[in-house]
Formats: structure tokens, C-alpha cells, sequence
């Protein structure tokens, strides 16, 4: 008999199997009960403050065990406890509140917002000055290891500050960041000590960069906090200077939540994880993780580090780890989840094939401080797996150099990666940077990388070593970024279109000369690269094999042809507002140059990143200003997930758009068969705003009603400028896009 095991209440559901109406007070008691393929632990709407075991369960593919929420509600994982000091709060001369509490925590929370760890120099997370290099203080070329001789730029020695036994986040290793504790440092004195442990790391003094934080001095500015150990005191400067005192103050004091183990085709779903996380894990032969789902769960905040306590590890992150180096079999997946404002990598997973699918990838990391010793680097998602499947997925605004690291046998595709490591905190990097080994056969297809200093992707690896061999870039688009670096032998670039680099100052030592860099040589390294390797078909700005012995080298390769070299924006529709189709005179149309062919009568446009149930990422997009309307012919969006029926509204009175119905004059017509683009009937009118909604048609009783989005025409003449560039379109997208996104894929206004 199937048991759906509710908790804290007698639910009537319309389950068509028979359901045990059991009152359960925890998660724990719950997930004891499920003994059976199929059985079900349901957890209503609430907080819950738990560690939860969950080891020995064992479903079928048919009839798997689940743990969830009910439909929409959200139960929440809570990793943090209320802060009720007995003594109250009380304010001292510097404008803190302070108050001595019963617990142990290492962040702190104000009515849901994170406060910052006090630090020098000053940055908060509230208006994300953290993400950002500018906050931080550099290195001065007299530094030497263990020994951090500021520059004078943020001025440690005008500061007045005694830094002795502050926490320092320490970027001394390019793409290698660490913590260590401040040994010895003196008021007005430029330099300060610490221990180096971290082994043979790229150490460039100029280059290098920290800050410095956990010290009561340094609580100076609003939302910040310090907590002492020895007293536990809590020191809080509130954002609006009020007392915390009939608030909601809550402190971190659990790092995982969930502990799985031994368990197969488990599902994972409609929870959402606050203050802490979840760990699973392979532990031998005998305690394996197998064909586990974690579905629609939002992770906010899921990991801290413990650098308030003085301690310098790294953060425990969310692990999801079906294999190990002897156990290769297992499989996870990972479906429609988002990761918001991790201190630490946002996931770790491997296993077999291992899916990750819809996901979003938002605002974490902003220290990168993920390693106690010299490593290749890690980044935003990190896989130990074989035969990872990265489809759909959106990264944006994460800190470390580089995204997604996949691992062996990789398919990267239909993804939207943009502004990683956007401030600057690291050196090098990649939104999708591939080591050596996991090039083989991997395949990079159908993304769009942009808006970073970073490289877009990258084949990284120089001899004599073995390089990297027969991975596949195929039709990307990757602009406002580093571009495209290959290195290795035998791989295959095909129909991508890359412009507008944005660093000059690459680890490659490329400068600007090229956009689409496929190599001859790498730096001074005498032994050719890209033996075997086919470039064809691609449109870049800018491409060549870079430089060596002064003389810079054609695109490398044994097959280098049909390639499009020139100004991209005199072949294309309006790529500055995400339209990459060639003009109807394009030199690309004769040997389909480009990831997208010529069709005047198009249906179907590729868009990637993830899906919501309404209809999203318009094209212009939202807020886009200047569209010429002359080449403005049609409207394209991102499909509503699952959704193959689209009814689109346009017209010139916002009211009336968001209000049209079938009815209305507003009614254009409804796009069918999965198509996301609408053909306008007549030439727009110059200098004029249009408003347009798009709405998500699953059936004739359930519509997903879509966003008013709005553009702006310019005179014909000008050239197409959008509020995507740069810095406008970052502000759009991030903050009203958390309270958007985060309700996972079912988006409905509450």
C-alpha cells in the first residue's frame, strides 16, 4: 500500500491512491515512515528547524519515494533560529545595537535581509558593492608571500585601524583565492602579516587584491554586524537605525539540513532551503545515492562561511555527489532549482550523466575564497561527473573567475551565462572553462556567454603536457566578453558568432586582436596547437591564432574556411538587442555563416536559459530603447515551459495591452506548434514606444498571463542602441528578477 504521510495536519488531498492521514510534529518522523516504493512524505506550508537524516530509502523508477511540498507551497528548510535576547538589545555611542544571545551563529538576518560581516574597506550585500573589486584594497609590488603590503589606493595605513586577528580574503593567486587570519599588523603601518599555507600559487603582487573583516572596528556603516565569540555579543548597525528589538533578527547556526545517504530513486521537491542546505553523498559500495531528483527547490543563502568564528575553511556548500573515484554508475538530476546568494560555490555534484536542467544561478559567491591550498581553480558550479548534461540553465552575476567547470564528457547547451565574475574579484576565468581532460568529446552548443571581462569558453591547456582533444564549440553567440579561446588538437568550431571583446589584458596575452581566438601557439610555448582542428562557418569581429615571437598568426587549424571576418553589425538584425538573424543582404547567408540561418518566413528562434511557465527573455528586450524601425519585422520570446500555444498583444497604450483580451484590437494572434515568432504586418513608426505581452496558452482554462514589456523606436537612420548594453541591462535583470524567479518555475503574482 502507497502511504502519503502528511505532517502537522489531516490534509485532504484528491490522491487516487489510499492516503494515511498521520499527524507527524517533525520532518524526521516523517521520512522514517517511508518503508515502500511510491510512499510519499508531504510537508505543508511552514518553517522547520531540523537536521534531517534521510538514509535507506529506496523507490523504483516507476514508483519512486517523495519528499515535498504540497503543490505551491513552499515549506521552509530554516537554518537559522530567532535571536530573543533576554537582556533586549541596547545602543551604544557608535550607533550599534548590541545584545548577548544563547547561540552560536555566524550570519546574521534583519526581516530577511543579510546583513554584511563588518569589514575594510566598506561593501554591502544589499546593493551587491560586495561582487565588486572596487571595494576591495590592492596589493602594492612590495609584497611579498605571508607578507600583504597595501597600495595606498584604499590607504590600511591612513585608515587607523589595528588589523591584528582580522579575517583577511586574500586574492593572491589569480584564480586562487584564500582566507587567513591577520598575524600581525600596526596602526599606520602600510603592511600586515599572515600564514602562507597555500602552497606554489601564481603570485603576481601587482596584481593581487583583499579585504579584510570580522573585527569590531570595523562596524561602521549600516547593515553591517559582528558577533563576539567569547562574550556572545551581537553587534548589529541596523539599515534604517532603528533597534532590532520586535523583529525579525535571526541567526545562521546549521550547515546542512538534509544528509542523504544510501538511498535511490528519491525524489527531492517544492522545498525551499533558508540559511542551509542539503548533502548527499557516495560513501563506499555499500552506501551509494542513485537516481535522486531535486526538483523545483530554491536555495537562498544556503551556505556561509564561519570567518565571523575565526575560522579560515572554506564554505560547506551544497554537495550532491552520486559517485566516487571507484563508484562511477550513479546518476543525479537537478531540474528547475535556484541558488541565490551562496558565500562558496553554489553546487558540487558527480555521478554518471547527470542532468542539470532549468536551473538559476544567481548572485553567489562574492569572496571566491574556496580553496586552502593551490588548485586549477573552481567556480560557480563544479562537477566531478562524467557525461554531464548542462542544458537551460541560467548563470548571471556570480563572483568566482570562472561558471560551470564540467567535468569528463560534457553537453553544455542552450544555457545563458552573463556577467560572471563581474566585478573583478579573481583573475582569469571563463564562463565555461574546460581543463584538458574534460575536453574529449565534449560539445558547447547553442549558448549565449556575454557581458564579462571573463573569456565567454575556453579549451584551456598548453603542451607538453597532452592537450585537450575533440571537443566541439558549435553555434554559439558570445559578445561584450574576452571571446572564444581554443586551444588543444582535433576539435571542431563550427557557426559561431563572436564580437565585441571587452579586456585587453588577457592571461592569453591576446590584447584585442581577437574575438575568436583559436591558437597557433600558446604565449611563448614553442609546440603548435590545433593539429586537426576545423574552423568553419563562424562570424567574429575579430579572429586570428594569436600572437608568438612577435608575429601574429591566422586562425589555426588543418580545415579554416568559410569563415565571415568584419563588423558583425552590418550582417545582422540588431545584435545589441539579442537578434542574431543576417540581414536579407548578409555576406553570411551564402554558406549559413553564423548559429542562425536567414529564413524570411521564420517560425522557431533558438533563445536558451531557463524556462519559466510564462513567457520570457522578449526579443528587443524589455526597456530596449533606439530599435530601428525599419529592421524591427518581427517579435520573438522565450516559450513558456511546456507551453506550444502563444497569444501576443501589441499596441502603443500600456493600459490597453495588459488589459486586451482575444477581443481587443491589441490581439495580433496566437503563435502555435511551439513557434515564439510573431511576423509584424506593417513597419513600425519612428521614434514611437510599443508595449507587447505575451501570454502562455496550456489549455483554454489555464493561461499564464505574460509581463508588459516595452521598446522604444528610433529614427531609421541610427543605429540600433539598447538599454542592454552594459551596465542598464545588469540593473534591469538582477534585482526585480529575485522576486520573480525565486518562486521556481510556477511564476504567479502573490
Amino acid at each position: 500500500m502507497i502511504q502519503s504521510l502528511f505532517i502537522g495536519c489531516s490534509y485532504e488531498g484528491s490522491f487516487t491512491f489510499t492516503t494515511i492521514r498521520s499527524k507527524f510534529t517533525t520532518i524526521q518522523s516523517c521520512v522514517d515512515q517511508l518503508t515502500a516504493p511510491g510512499d510519499e512524505c508531504i510537508i505543508p506550508r511552514g518553517g522547520y528547524h531540523e537536521r534531517v537524516t534521510v538514509t535507506n530509502k529506496h523507490g523504483t523508477p516507476e514508483k519512486p519515494i517523495i519528499i515535498s511540498g504540497i503543490e505551491d507551497e513552499y515549506p521552509i528548510i530554516d537554518g537559522t533560529v530567532q535571536l530573543q535576547p533576554k537582556g533586549g538589545w541596547v545602543k551604544d555611542d557608535s550607533g550599534a545595537f548590541k545584545a548577548v544571545v544563547d547561540q552560536e551563529i555566524w550570519q546574521l538576518f534583519i526581516d530577511g535581509e543579510m546583513m554584511t560581516n563588518a569589514r575594510w574597506p566598506n561593501a554591502l550585500w544589499s546593493n551587491k558593492t560586495v561582487f565588486n573589486a572596487s571595494y576591495w584594497a590592492k596589493s602594492s609590488t612590495l609584497s611579498t608571500r605571508g607578507v600583504m603590503v597595501d597600495d595606498g589606493s584604499k590607504d590600511l595605513a591612513g585608515s587607523g585601524l589595528n588589523a591584528t586577528g582580522a579575517m583577511a580574503v586574500l586574492n593572491i593567486g589569480s584564480f586562487n583565492t584564500f582566507t587567513a587570519v591577520v598575524q600581525s599588523h600596526n596602526p599606520g603601518n602600510a603592511s600586515f602579516t599572515y600564514r602562507d599555507t597555500f602552497g606554489r600559487i601564481k603570485f603576481f603582487p601587482g596584481a593581487n587584491q583583499y579585504f579584510l573583516e570580522d573585527k569590531l572596528e570595523f562596524l561602521d556603516q549600516p547593515e553591517e554586524w559582528f558577533y563576539d565569540k567569547a562574550s556572545r555579543t551581537v553587534f548589529v548597525m541596523t539599515g534604517d537605525g532603528k533597534s532590532p528589538e520586535g523583529r525579525d533578527v535571526r541567526g545562521k547556526v546549521m550547515t546542512y539540513a538534509f544528509n542523504i545517504t544510501n538511498c535511490s530513486h528519491v525524489v527531492f521537491q517544492t522545498l525551499k532551503f533558508f540559511g542551509t542546505t542539503l548533502w548527499a553523498s557516495t560513501i563506499d559500495e555499500e552506501n551509494t545515492v542513485n537516481n535522486l531528483t531535486f526538483h523545483s527547490i530554491i536555495f537562498n543563502y544556503p551556505s556561509y562561511t564561519r570567518r565571523m568564528l575565526g575560522d579560515t575553511a572554506p564554505a560547506e556548500w551544497t554537495k550532491m555527489n552520486a559517485n566516487t573515484k571507484k563508484i562511477t554508475l550513479n546518476t543525479l538530476t537537478v531540474f528547475n532549482n535556484t541558488f541565490l546568494g551562496t558565500d562558496g560555490a553554489a553546487l558540487e555534484f558527480s555521478g554518471l550523466d547527470v542532468t542539470l536542467e532549468n536551473n538559476l544561478f544567481e548572485y553567489n559567491d562574492w569572496t571566491a575564497a574556496n580553496m586552502v591550498y593551490r588548485s586549477g581553480g573552481l567556480g560557480t558550479v563544479i562537477s566531478n561527473g562524467i557525461g554531464d548534461i548542462f542544458v537551460r540553465n541560467t548563470l548571471r552575476y556570480n563572483g568566482a573567475s570562472s561558471g560551470i567547470r564540467p567535468g569528463l564528457r560534457p553537453t553544455v547547451r542552450l544555457n545563458h551565462l552573463h556577467h560572471q565574475c563581474w566585478g573583478i574579484i579573481q583573475h582569469d576565468g571563463s564562463h565555461v572553462q574546460l581543463q584538458i581532460k574534460s575536453q574529449t568529446h565534449a560539445i558547447l552548443q547553442q549558448n549565449w556567454v556575454h557581458s564579462s571581462v571573463k573569456y565567454g569558453v575556453r579549451f584551456d591547456g598548453q603542451p607538453p603536457l597532452p592537450v585537450g582533444r575533440n571537443g566541439t564549440m558549435h553555434s554559439k553567440v558570445v559578445w561584450k566578453c574576452n571571446g572564444m579561446m581554443v586551444k588543444g588538437d582535433n576539435h571542431t568550431v563550427q557557426q559561431n558568432l563572436v564580437f565585441d571583446k571587452r579586456n585587453e589584458k588577457d592571461g592569453d596575452h591576446q590584447g584585442d586582436k581577437c574575438s575568436l581566438c583559436v591558437l597557433r601557439y600558446v604565449r611563448e610555448n614553442p609546440v603548435p596547437i590545433n593539429n586537426g582542428t576545423v574552423v568553419m562557418f563562424n562570424a567574429a569581429d575579430k579572429a586570428n591564432g594569436g600572437k608568438h615571437g612577435g608575429e601574429l598568426y591566422p586562425l589555426a587549424g588543418s580545415v579554416v574556411k568559410f569563415n565571415v571576418i568584419g563588423n558583425v553589425r552590418d550582417q545582422l538584425v540588431d545584435p545589441d538587442n539579442f537578434d542574431f538573424r543576417p540581414l536579407s543582404n548578409s555576406t553570411y547567408i551564402g554558406h549559413n555563416v553564423g548559429p542562425y540561418s536567414y529564413h524570411p518566413e521564420l517560425t522557431n528562434y533558438w533563445i536558451p536559459g531557463r524556462q519559466l511557465f510564462k513567457a520570457s527573455t522578449p526579443v528587443p528586450p524589455d526597456h530596449s530603447v533606439k530599435i530601428r524601425p525599419d529592421r524591427r519585422d518581427t517579435l520573438m520570446w522565450l516559450n513558456g515551459y511546456g507551453t506550444s500555444v502563444h497569444r501576443v498583444y501589441f499596441g502603443t497604450d500600456k493600459e490597453r495591452v495588459n488589459s486586451a483580451s482575444l477581443y481587443s484590437p491589441e490581439y495580433l494572434g496566437s503563435v502555435v506548434d511551439g513557434g515564439n515568432v510573431l511576423h509584424l504586418r506593417t513597419t513600425l513608426e519612428p521614434l514611437t514606444k510599443y508595449f507587447w505581452r505575451v501570454d502562455s496558452v496550456v489549455k483554454s482554462t489555464l493561461v499564464y498571463r505574460g509581463d508588459v514589456w516595452f521598446f522604444k523606436t528610433s529614427r531609421s537612420s541610427l543605429v540600433a542602441v539598447s538599454e542592454s548594453k552594459g551596465n542598464n541591462w545588469r540593473s534591469r535583470y538582477s534585482f526585480t528578477s529575485i522576486v520573480t524567479i525565486v518562486t521556481a518555475l510556477k511564476l504567479t503574482d502573490y
